[in-house]
């Protein structure tokens, strides 16, 4: 039996044992659910972080459910935030928040965080929209609890209703996009469950111009298909003063591989992968003075990646790669009069290990070509959040303490002798926040002290022509920010300021050096200063019309001991953004919004050269970008339909990965909600 097999077969058991627990737990509740259907109570949401910030907001479900067909899609609109993803969906895509990369940038679902420790990163779109009941953005700050972030944190809540519910989707696009989702919510007095699926498949045929240097050629990108197929289960239970949650999420996506640079027909290279993710969250409502609650959670999360690399010629090249995370988290809550004070331990704990063949044979170790490798993580955050509420002033601030204890490991498993490589280190995060808040007007003053600790990869690279280093000192950053929101009611609507100020010291930024030989490692090599601001217009102007505007500018200056990377700006982000947003209610049933998009000042490397683009002009100039979509949205009591034209005006401009972007394009979604 194949590793591969046992791990499918030990996530199939997993299953069964969830289903079969689901299944006594809705046997003991069938007495209490008989009471009446309706009489429905809604559980209570704990955790709920709505601080009173402009550094931090929520999107809710129905903000999103009935428009948007990804991840990226919700967050691309936020101010702040930009998407680094190749075009054509399937490929991953990462996320940066006021600058950051996405490996600063930590990604939770629910309290797991998911972050990848072999290399630090995350695939925004591995969850479809219809299992997310809500997202929380912080762009500078931990939510609730963990270690303090350089760039900010993502959470996303999966569905979670209280009401009974089926809802069905299907959208259609550009370049042969189809989905299909179906999901039904059974809600009782104490209990609920929630079964969803989606499918989704694109052949991704855009049409890409090769970096010819003699001759621009535009022509179909060749093995670029993809297919995904979703499944999700959330259980959830509430017995007097108990509550329970039981989540299960099973992922199965195929991803062809397209040569960029050539784009050859023969081309049949591509990527499989497996990922089964179970999670038990448990919350005690005390009756004991001064302790609210105590909350256990344990999530297990086990993916299964396989590399298919069959190019040109006859040599076949694979690789399995396996992952497997899991996390146990105490946090008890204690209130005394306006104090509240949150202390927690997380333990966490993440295996990874490779496996490749040449032509049917294992990869040999030999200091040239990577090796297979086991590597481990073990992490514990023991920290304390402390939250106070004046009771005369409209005032409340908060401290957060974290200590994180890591240990490290890398072996290679097909060397004689192999050692195992070993490092064990301790960091310690601080933030602290000052809020005044009325009905109108809020302002809040942030300062934290973040860090990325290095990845496995980055610690002990592939035993090949990549050495790692093992010596890294971590990422780290100090950033103050103010923020100020103000909202006011007028005759005809609303209107809604928010706007942020923000420095960051960044040190010892972790990046690859090669050498002559083409041998590489990773070191710190420069610091960076980044002075941010961000300001948003929000108008309610009549009933039938709102307006909104935003703008994100940011200065940036990298200090090096390498004359070519010193005093140049962060490449890989855009430093000027300016959008606007028009909607406009033709009737009850009829809704058009038209958004676009200025982009500007983003280099791709840290030497601020470019290559010459014929597409984007001279050499050395930073690349620019002026996008504009827009939408027509019907609605008839509980049908929705949304038809979306991307990049109307098929502007020519690069990726955030050099790569010419995907042209116009248009997706169709209809959803029928409550059948």
């Amino acid at each position: 039996m194949t590793l591969r097999n046992y791990k499918r077969i030990l996530a199939t058991k997993y299953a069964v044992l969830l289903c079969a627990s689901m299944t006594l737990l809705q046997q003991q509740l069938y007495a209490k659910e008989n009471e009446g259907k309706n009489n429905i109570e809604v559980i209570k949401v704990l955790n709920s972080h709505e601080f009173t910030s402009s550094n931090y907001q929520v999107i809710r479900r129905s903000d999103f459910i009935d428009s948007s067909n990804s991840l990226s899609d919700i967050l691309g609109q936020v101010n702040g935030i930009q998407i680094r993803q190749i075009s054509g969906i399937g490929n991953p895509v990462s996320i940066s928040i006021r600058g950051s990369s996405a490996k600063q940038v930590q990604f939770y679902i629910d309290g797991q965080l998911v972050n990848d420790s072999q290399f630090g990163s995350f695939d925004l779109n591995q969850l479809s929209t219809a299992q997310i009941e809500s997202i929380e953005i912080s762009k500078n700050q931990a939510i609730g609890s963990g270690s303090t972030p350089i760039g900010g944190v993502i959470r996303i809540n999966t569905y979670n209703p209280s009401e009974d519910n089926q809802n069905i989707s299907a959208s259609l696009g550009s370049f042969g996009y189809k989905e299909l989702s179906l999901l039904k919510n059974t809600a009782f007095k104490y209990h609920s469950i929630a079964i969803g699926g989606t499918y989704l498949k694109s052949n991704n045929d855009y049409d890409y111009t090769l970096p010819n240097p003699e001759k621009l050629i535009t022509e179909q990108v060749n093995n670029n298909d993809y297919e995904k197929l979703s499944f999700f289960i959330n259980d959830n239970a509430q017995i007097d003063q108990h509550q329970l949650r039981l989540n299960l999420t099973y992922n199965k996506q195929d991803k062809a591989l397209p040569q960029y640079q050539f784009n050859p027909e023969e081309n049949s290279s591509n990527i499989s992968m497996n990922s089964f993710r179970y999670g038990f969250q448990y919350n005690w409502l005390s009756d004991i003075n001064y302790l609210e609650t105590i909350e256990l959670e344990y999530y297990n999360d086990q993916k299964d990646e396989f590399y298919f690399d069959n190019l040109v010629g006859s040599i076949i090249t694979t690789n399995d790669y396996q992952t497997d995370k899991q996390q146990l988290g105490i946090k008890p809550s204690f209130n005394f009069n306006n104090i509240s004070f949150n202390p927690y331990i997380n333990l966490s704990k993440q295996k990874f290990s490779s496996y490749g063949e040449r032509n049917g044979e294992p990869t040999k170790c030999n200091g040239i070509s990577a090796c297979d490798i086991q590597a481990e993580q073990y992490r514990m955050n023991l920290g304390a959040r402390l939250t106070w509420q004046s009771i005369s002033f409209p005032l409340h601030s908060y401290l957060l303490i974290n200590q994180l204890n890591e240990d490290n490991s890398n072996i290679a498993l097909n060397q004689l002798n192999a050692d195992t490589k070993k490092s064990s280190e301790q960091y310690n995060t601080q933030e602290i926040a000052l809020n005044y808040g009325k009905k109108e007007f809020t302002a809040s003053i942030n300062w934290s002290n973040g860090l990325r600790t290095p990845t496995l990869y980055e610690l002990f690279g592939d035993r090949g022509s990549f050495k790692g280093n093992d010596n890294l000192l971590p990422e780290q950053a100090e950033t103050y920010s103010l923020s100020i929101k103000y909202h006011k009611k007028i005759p005809t609507g609303s209107i809604a300021l928010s706007t942020s100020v923000y420095q960051q010291f960044l040190e010892d930024s972790i990046v690859a050096i090669f050498n002559s030989s083409g041998t590489g490692s990773y070191t710190n090599v420069s610091n960076a200063e980044l002075l941010g601001f961000e300001l948003q217009a929000n108008s309610e102007i009549n009933t039938n019309l709102s307006l909104s505007l935003q703008a994100h500018i940011i200065d940036s200056n990298t200090q090096s001991k390498f004359l070519a990377f010193n005093n140049k700006s962060l490449p890989g982000i855009y430093h000027q953004q300016y959008g606007v947003s028009l909607a406009y209610k033709l009737n009850n049933s009829w809704r058009i919004e038209l958004n676009s998009k200025l982009d500007k000042d983003l280099y791709f490397n840290r030497s601020n050269q470019f290559e010459v683009n014929q597409q984007q002009g001279k050499s050395g100039n930073p690349a620019n970008r002026a996008i504009t979509d827009l939408s027509l949205q019907w609605h008839v009591n509980n049908y929705h339909i949304n038809l979306t034209c991307l990049n109307l005006f098929d502007e020519n401009y690069q990726d955030l990965a050099n790569r010419p972007a995907q042209g116009r394009s248009f997706q169709l979604k209809f959803s029928i909600e409550d059948i």
